[in-house]
């Protein structure tokens, strides 16, 4: 049986060829991009940075649109090859106008982010794409189950190949005492990833009128997988994710920071990726076991989210407004939205909604002008130019008046972002992760000169935050403590200061924020590493 599976494998890659000509035709682009910007790469030659740039994100998008187009025209039983024309045009000219766009000095956040989208877009195109119009997700679930048994060979059959390939370079440069240079190795590597790979997975991708006719069933091992080991593990989880919550409404103790959320985040996927291949047993007549609890297990996981969400709030308090906690916030939202969708029995095609709800908020919060490092800007600005009133307002001794009168102002905005390492100061030991908004205590302006001090408890000295690292005053008898006091000037935060150092410490500088608009009112956050001896 197996040898005649691997006889049908010439007739199959040949047929790929023919169903996926221009998919096919973009792996071959995909390795020629890859060899191309590692050669340039070894001689170290930077004059066509935006071409290499192009060349890493243009092929893989343009073999997953290629994809998505011919299986949608497949589905509409089309063979023009004007849509084929307008999809891979469009992404040529739009991968061209953004790097055109984008530069080097720039944060490439949000261009990564731009890319990622377009690739989330796009790989989500090939499997709802073809089924777009179809009333339910029967189709859909074909396509996905069969897409996935054959990626799995593909990646196999890849894999051996490539131990075989190499393989046989190495032990032919053994046996003629010759050096073919580590470099083959990567391009063997590529060829296998790049081309090998992704045209075993096109001769097995299923035709899509295979998938609507085929009635959705899961194999008994699936099933029994499903019923007895999947299904307890969700269950077990549950109850003991409800017994934490009693744990907490007693005790009102929460974990560290953001654990809660973590742990909240990896069950609800799970969650869903289990409610996804239980899809055949949605459809079954019966009323079985199975059936009922994919109609319990969204219920129940309602409390698990709102634990998310007091944990969520935990962490506003504790800490100011970050992107980062907008993006948690942002991804609580969704997981409220997944159940209400799972919830719904007039939505039928489930999965598709869901996809396009996590397109629509990765758009808005990484992408649009209401991204999260806007609204986290924005909100830091608020508060700054509120500081001053505030200060004036708790006033009551007339030798204390003047903190909003004229004053000579002074504001600096660092940005390295482009910065992916730093240098290590001689003699460094620790490294620790810095971003932190200051107290007034902790620093101040004399003249020209800006002077701070960071505290640093010996136990933390790799804590993520140095503000978190700081012992409190009940426990600074207690925790022995390190403080290291730096001191820079306007003019160098002016020319946009990469480092500072100090006795025994440095600072290699990600970002700097710094203002001063009274006698009183001033601002200081830093955010980069903290090397110490």
């Amino acid at each position: 049986m197996v040898l005649t599976a691997i006889k049908k494998y010439p007739n199959q890659i040949s047929m790929a060829f023919k169903r996926f000509p221009l998919a096919s035709a973009m792996a071959f682009f995909t390795f020629i991009a890859l060899v191309t910007n590692t050669e340039f790469a070894r001689i170290g030659n930077n004059h066509f940075t935006r071409l290499f740039l192009w060349l890493a994100i243009y092929p893989i998008a343009a073999l997953l649109i290629a994809l998505a187009t011919s299986l949608v025209q497949e589905s509409r039983k089309s063979r023009s090859f004007r849509p084929q024309a307008i999809a891979g045009g469009a992404w040529f000219l739009l991968s061209i106008a953004l790097v055109a766009c984008s530069s080097i000095d720039d944060d490439p956040f949000y261009f990564g982010c731009t890319i990622t989208l377009i690739y989330l877009i796009a790989t989500f195109a090939v499997f709802f794409g073809p089924f777009w119009k179809q009333p339910n997700e029967n189709g859909f679930w074909n396509f996905l189950q069969k897409n996935i048994k054959s990626a799995i060979i593909a990646v196999l059959v890849s894999a051996i190949l490539l131990g075989a390939l190499e393989g046989f370079v190495f032990g032919f440069a053994e046996l003629f005492d010759s050096d073919p240079g580590e470099m083959i190795y990567f391009y063997i590597f590529y060829f296998c990833a790049s081309v090998i790979a992704p045209i075993l997975y096109f001769s097995g991708v299923p035709s899509i009128d295979e998938c609507l006719e085929e009635k959705p069933a899961l194999n008994k091992f699936a099933s029994s997988t499903i019923r007895f080991l999947f299904i307890p593990v969700l269950a077990i989880g549950i109850l003991l994710f409800y017994a934490y919550i009693v744990k907490f409404i007693v005790l009102w103790d929460m974990p560290d920071e953001g654990t809660a959320s973590a742990f909240v985040s990896g069950f609800i996927i799970y969650l869903l990726a289990l409610i996804t291949a239980m899809h055949p047993m949605r459809l079954s007549t019966e009323q079985t076991t199975e059936k009922k609890l994919l109609k319990i297990f969204p219920a129940a996981c309602i409390p698990l989210i709102i634990l998310m969400s007091i944990d969520v709030m935990h962490i506003f308090i504790q800490e100011s407004l970050s992107p980062e906690i907008i993006w948690v916030i942002t991804i609580n939202i969704y997981f409220y939205i997944i159940i209400a969708i799972l919830l719904k029995e007039k939505i039928q095609r489930k999965s598709r909604y869901i996809a396009i709800v996590f397109c629509a908020l990765f758009f808005v919060t990484t992408i649009s002008p209401l991204n999260a490092h806007n609204i986290a800007d924005l909100a830091g600005m608020k508060i700054i130019e509120n500081e001053p009133a505030q200060q004036s307002s708790t006033v009551t001794k007339p030798a204390e008046k003047d903190t909003t009168e004229k004053f000579d102002s002074f504001e600096a905005d660092i940005s390295h972002s482009e910065i992916i390492s730093f240098i290590i100061p001689e003699g460094a030991k620790e490294v620790a992760i810095l971003d932190h908004y200051f107290d007034k205590s902790e620093f101040e302006y004399r003249g020209d000169t800006i002077t701070f001090r960071i505290t640093l408890s010996e136990d933390d000295e790799n804590d993520a935050d140095s503000s978190a690292a700081k012992p409190s005053t009940a426990d600074s008898a207690k925790t022995k403590s390190n403080v290291y006091s730096f001191f820079t000037t306007k003019q160098e935060l002016n020319d946009s200061l990469e480092s500072i150092a100090t006795d025994h410490a440095a600072i290699g500088i990600k970002e700097l924020h710094t203002s001063q608009w009274s006698e009183k009112g001033r601002s200081l956050r830093i955010k980069g590493l903290l090397f110490t001896e």
